[in-house]
């Protein structure tokens, strides 16, 4: 009786799970079938599934007149800044908020989530103005300087929850052994809190990555535009060009992915091992 409850338990969380994924899976089987149609099949009911597949639409966002090979490498410029700068920043000022104690030290941290709270639409003004200011409006650098302060205050909110988890006796046995401060953290704790880092990476990057705000407010030369900007191209005034945009769309996605997949591994085994040690 208790293998059969058992057994009828995995069974219903198995079933769970592939409805769960199978809802998460659906939309990007939509969005690929769309880019594989013509605009009239996309039109047509009943709608029809992966026949006479039109890859020229892949052809057309890669080697056409709106072309996404240069926004995608202006989005991954703008993003890789973005996510290294975060988490050195954010990890350099989480540690010191989880480890020293100094006045307004819990304040702070209150401060640093409520920025969370402003929409970059109520930030973008004044943003433009100190851009024009120093001059630097319709250049990435200004990119990188909006998407990163959006996603720094997150970023050291979540890594100093994995800080503060961290036994201070671990740092005290490197500094025994003869490391100073600096060494204490690159070797002790970035590894036990490793988790934690590539999260926040993770965060910044999708942040820059989908950003649309800020680069349609600040970048004028068509060279310059990312990735979010080239999507808004196949919008004509009278008729959405899905198809070509559903392509782009799907291209568009697949860096994240790889970034994902590839950090997938160091992820579990940041965990595996912070398990090891505590």
């Amino acid at each position: 009786m208790i293998m059969t409850q058992s057994k009828a338990n995995k069974l219903i969380n198995t079933a769970i799970a592939v409805l769960f994924v199978s809802l998460l899976i659906f939309p990007v089987i939509i969005l690929l079938n769309t880019s594989l149609q013509t605009y009239e099949e996309i039109r047509s009911w009943p709608p029809t599934w992966f026949t006479n597949l039109k890859w020229e639409n892949y052809v057309s966002v890669l080697q056409g007149d709106k072309s996404i090979i240069e926004p995608v490498k202006n989005s991954a410029i703008v993003s890789t800044a973005s996510m290294l700068i975060c988490v050195c920043v954010g990890t350099l000022a989480a540690y010191a908020v989880s480890r020293y104690r100094f006045f307004g030290s819990k304040f702070f941290l209150i401060i640093v989530i409520l920025t969370q709270m402003f929409s970059p639409v109520i930030l973008v003004t004044p943003m433009y103005v100190i851009f024009k200011e120093l001059d630097i409006l319709d250049t990435l650098l200004s990119l990188i300087i909006a998407n990163t302060a959006s996603s720094l205050p997150m970023t050291i909110w979540l890594l100093n929850s994995y800080f503060s988890a961290i036994p201070k006796s671990y740092e005290e046995a490197s500094w025994m052994d003869g490391s100073n401060r600096l060494q204490g953290i690159c070797n002790v704790i970035v590894p036990i809190a490793l988790p934690g880092i590539l999260t926040a990476g993770i965060f910044a990057f999708i942040q820059s990555w989908g950003d649309l705000v800020y680069a349609q407010s600040f970048i004028l030369s068509p060279e310059l535009r990312t990735i979010s900007l080239a999507l808004t191209d196949f919008k004509d005034l009278y008729k959405t060009q899905w198809e070509t945009q559903m392509a782009a769309s799907f291209l568009s996605s697949i860096p994240t992915v790889i970034i994902f997949v590839i950090i997938q591994k160091h992820l579990i085994r940041g965990m595996s091992n912070q398990g090891l040690k505590g």
